[in-house]
């Protein structure tokens, strides 16, 4: 995960199957962050970014 921009605050997190978070944790993930950085109830975006697994069989 990395911070993309500070105002609002956006982080994008990096994964290979992100589509299949559930919504229950990207709120944990928001709330964690929330928490951390102390920003109580400043909007946080996160967004996600998958490549191709380079080690799927096609």
């Amino acid at each position: 995960m990395t911070q993309a921009k500070a105002r609002p605050p956006s982080f994008v997190l990096f994964g290979t199957r992100t589509s299949e978070l559930p919504t229950s944790y990207t709120r944990y993930l928001i709330n964690g962050l929330r928490e951390a950085f102390d920003l109580p109830g400043a909007p946080i975006r996160l967004s996600f970014r998958s490549a191709e697994n380079p080690y799927a069989k096609s």
